[in-house]
This record gives structure tokens, C-alpha cells and sequence, in this order.
């Protein structure tokens, strides 16, 4: 007995002889009996928990539905994966034709206020400086065979 409660074998005896002093002769055989009865109580329950836990542990069927349960759960974690996986790339693919749909807008709208000839010279410009080319006292004023051709557009037959 090295040490319990950081007290010695010789602390111990000591103790144990000053409560033989302090007691007397009758109170130490009532504390040794109380203390006898107090260890085997700790050990009944002590056993019978053991004997539950055993009993609990064979109660089980098999470890297969142990094994089954794992199995299910990693079934489950891999279509999560792969419904995760599935969703970043529909989100990717939305993105690109967004960016795409973006970038055919700008140069569609570069094309349309670029004064005729200018938005095939202009290598793809940005927008500022179509504006500042349009409103420059130097740019050539526009005639009438400069501008867009009216459309013309058939009545609405369910109007």
C-alpha cells in the first residue's frame, strides 16, 4: 500500500493508533464492524453492477446488428456526400451560364451603344469609353442611315 490519499502505510498506522486512543476500547469495535459493513455494501453494488452490464452486453443479438447499424449509417454519409457533391456542381453550372449570360449582355449592350463601325474596331472597349467617344465634340455627327432601322411588327391577331 503505497499511498491513499497521499497518506502512507506509517501516517496510516498512526492515525489508526490515535483514533484507538481517542475512542476506546468499545467505539473501536463499533467503527471496525460499521466499516466491515460499509466495504461489503461498496462491493455488492460493485458486483451487481457488473453482473447488469454482462447481462446487458449478452442481450444483444448479434454484433451483425451492431455491424448492420454502422453499415446504414455509412450508406447515409455517403449519399449525403454525394447529394452534396450533386448540388455544388448544379450551383457551379448555374453560376458559369449566369457569368456567361452577364458577359453576353455587356458585349451585346458594348455593341448597341457603340456608333456604327466603331464596335468592330474597337477590340472591346468598355462602356466609359464608348461614352466618352459618343459624347466628344470630335465624333462625326450621326445621319439618319446611321441610326437603327425601325422594326416593323405585326398586330397582336388575339388582341
Amino acid at each position: 500500500m503505497e499511498s491513499f490519499f497521499g497518506i502512507g502505510l506509517p501516517e496510516l498506522v498512526l492515525i489508526l493508533v490515535i483514533a484507538g486512543i481517542v475512542m476506546g476500547p468499545e467505539r473501536i469495535g463499533v467503527a471496525a464492524r460499521w466499516l466491515g459493513k460499509t466495504t461489503a455494501q461498496l462491493q455488492g453494488i460493485s458486483r451487481s453492477f457488473v453482473k447488469q452490464l454482462n447481462a446487458e452486453l449478452d442481450g444483444i443479438q448479434d454484433a451483425d446488428e451492431i455491424r448492420g447499424a454502422v453499415q446504414d449509417m455509412r450508406d447515409l454519409r455517403d449519399q449525403l456526400d454525394q447529394l452534396k457533391k450533386e448540388l455544388i456542381s448544379v450551383s457551379n453550372g448555374a453560376t458559369r451560364e449566369g457569368k456567361q449570360a452577364v458577359a453576353e449582355i455587356q458585349h451585346e449592350l458594348e455593341r448597341t451603344i457603340a456608333p456604327p463601325g466603331k464596335s468592330e474596331t474597337s477590340g472591346g472597349t468598355s462602356n466609359s469609353a464608348m461614352v466618352e467617344t459618343i459624347d466628344s465634340p470630335a465624333a462625326e455627327p450621326l445621319s439618319s442611315d446611321d441610326l437603327p432601322k425601325r422594326l416593323e411588327i405585326p398586330d397582336d391577331p388575339e388582341a
